[in-house]
This record gives structure tokens, C-alpha cells and sequence, in this order.
């Protein structure tokens, strides 16, 4: 655990079995109004509960559990966190809410992006009931003591990402829309296929950039030094990425892990590396998309 300041706490909740890797937050309000920011995968949930207990938290002053979007390592651990906070509503973009009510489409579409070494890793999505989710697009939360979270859209590394802003004291807690530092990696993008749009990313660069955000807290893993900067830099690295790939693809030799070692050299660890071929794999994926769309026009 991670004290950010008074009101937010950092959970590494051991993602995949191993910590820098993932965490959720953990937002101080009123004693009985705290919020959770992402949940990790399912089976990531026993950590939480742990280190929610260390703290003193009691089960009844949970109030909001928020995904950021519905991959299962930021929303996969909803309905057992829901099962153990029961005054909590589970807040994810309507869009994909069914997902999580019925989410036999979300684990055949996981499986098919994962692949063989991390799908064992992800644990299980179980259905949660429809009355306890809420639309997170149009979430302002007031906790109490001057802390409200706004919902902030922020599409592009998938189609439903919202971010959370902590107006009052300027914390962007940014999910996955800024990229991953985890396991002592630079800040970088990450780009997974099927959902990744250049578009929508790029926009949303430019969106997060005018809330003015004193810090950054992202769910790969941790605070990011000199925020600000650090997403300016994030999108300069995103388009030099899709240039590289870009060339790739035109050249008629695309190998995605070759691709990735080259663009992301210093990266050892074994999940962030898999992260790498996922970024590049999402990228050429969109980019052919985009061409066949000019090709038909």
C-alpha cells in the first residue's frame, strides 16, 4: 500500500501474481463515503480485501466502486467487491455495462486478445445484477470533505474508457487513457487490439491535457512524475509508434514481437513485455482497418 496523500491510498493488488504490475485506489471521503477506482481481475480481489481491512475500512462505508473501462484486469473483480461492499453501486460507461451483467462475450473476446500465457492469469468475470451498476459517463460523486470525482470520457485505448478527476485537488486518475509505467518501465503507450482508435486516443490527449491536472495516477502502476509533461511526451511516443509500425505494414513485413523489441528495447518483465506485443498488435490492427475504409471509399 501507497498513501498518495490524505485522501487516496495506492492498493498493489498483485496483478497476475505479481506486484508493480496493477493497482486500484482507494478514495477517502466521509467515514462512511469511500470510493474504489478500478478493481483488477477477479482474482486479485482477496489482496484488496486485505489491505482494505489493514486500513481499517469496513465493508458498509464503500459506497462507489469505479472501473475505468471493462478489460477484466480493471473490472474483472466487480461483482465479488460488489458482494462484499453491499451499500457500493459498481459504476462502468453504459455501453458496455451489459458486459458485466452478462459476460460470456467479454471472456470469448478476452481469451482471443490475451492469448495462451496470460488468459490463465485473468481469473473469471461472474455476472453482477443489473440494479447494482450505474452509468460512470455521467458520474459526479461528492464522498464528503470537499472530495467529488468527475468523470472524464476518455476513449481510445478502448471505446469505453472514462477517467476520474479529483477537481478540488487536481488528481486525474488516469486508468490505462495515459499509458503504463508498470514494473519500473518508462511511461509508454498501450494500445490492445480490437478497441484501440488513433482518433479517439488523441483526443483524448488533448482533453486530459486542459483540465490543468496537478497529478497523475495511473492503474499500471502508480503516480507518474510530472504528469503534465509526462502525457505530452505519451502522445509524441504514441505517433512515433504508429509510424514505426506504419512502416511495417507498408514494407509487407510486420513481425509484431520483432516491432516491439525494437520500439520498447529495455523492457524485461515478462507481462509488460506481452503488453508490448499487444501495443503493436492493436496499432496495425486499427491502421489496416483505416486503410480498408479508404480503399472502399
Amino acid at each position: 500500500m501507497i498513501a498518495i496523500d490524505e485522501t487516496i491510498t495506492a492498493i498493489d493488488h498483485d496483478l497476475y501474481g505479481m506486484p508493480g504490475v496493477g493497482v486500484c485506489y482507494l478514495v477517502r471521503g466521509d467515514a462512511d463515503r469511500y470510493a474504489l477506482i478500478d478493481t483488477g481481475t477477479s482474482l486479485t480481489v482477496p489482496t484488496t480485501l486485505a489491505a482494505l481491512s489493514e486500513l481499517g475500512v469496513a465493508p458498509q462505508a464503500i459506497c462507489a466502486i469505479l472501473c475505468t473501462h471493462i478489460h477484466m484486469d480493471h473490472a474483472g473483480g466487480a461483482q465479488p467487491l460488489a458482494q462484499a461492499f453491499p451499500n457500493a453501486d459498481v459504476y462502468i460507461h453504459s455501453a458496455t455495462a451489459d458486459l458485466l451483467v452478462e459476460p460470456s462475450r467479454l471472456l470469448a473476446s478476452t481469451e482471443r486478445t490475451i492469448g495462451p500465457a496470460l488468459w490463465p492469469l485473468q481469473g473469471t468475470v461472474l455476472p453482477i445484477a443489473r440494479e447494482r451498476l450505474r452509468p460512470a459517463e455521467t458520474l459526479l460523486l461528492d464522498l464528503g470533505r470537499g472530495v467529488r470525482l468527475r468523470a472524464v470520457a476518455s476513449p481510445g485505448h478502448a471505446a469505453d474508457h472514462i477517467a476520474y478527476f479529483l477537481e478540488e485537488s487536481g488528481v486525474l486518475f488516469g486508468g490505462d487513457a495515459c499509458g503504463i509505467a508498470a514494473h519500473e518501465t518508462a511511461l509508454q503507450p498501450v494500445t490492445p487490439p480490437p478497441g484501440f482508435d488513433l482518433t479517439a486516443q488523441l483526443a483524448t490527449y488533448e482533453r486530459l491535457a486542459a483540465l490543468g491536472f496537478q497529478r497523475l495516477l495511473i492503474s499500471h502502476c502508480g503516480e507518474v512524475a510530472d504528469g503534465m509533461a509526462m502525457l505530452a511526451l505519451q502522445r509524441q511516443r504514441l505517433l512515433d509508434t504508429v509510424e514505426v509500425v506504419q512502416q511495417a505494414l507498408a514494407s509487407g513485413s510486420l513481425d509484431v514481437s520483432d516491432v516491439a523489441l525494437r520500439l520498447f528495447p529495455n523492457v524485461s518483465h515478462p507481462v509488460v513485455r506481452l503488453w508490448c506485443d499487444m501495443t503493436v498488435a492493436g496499432i496495425a490492427r486499427y491502421l489496416r482497418k483505416q486503410a480498408e475504409k479508404n480503399d472502399t471509399r
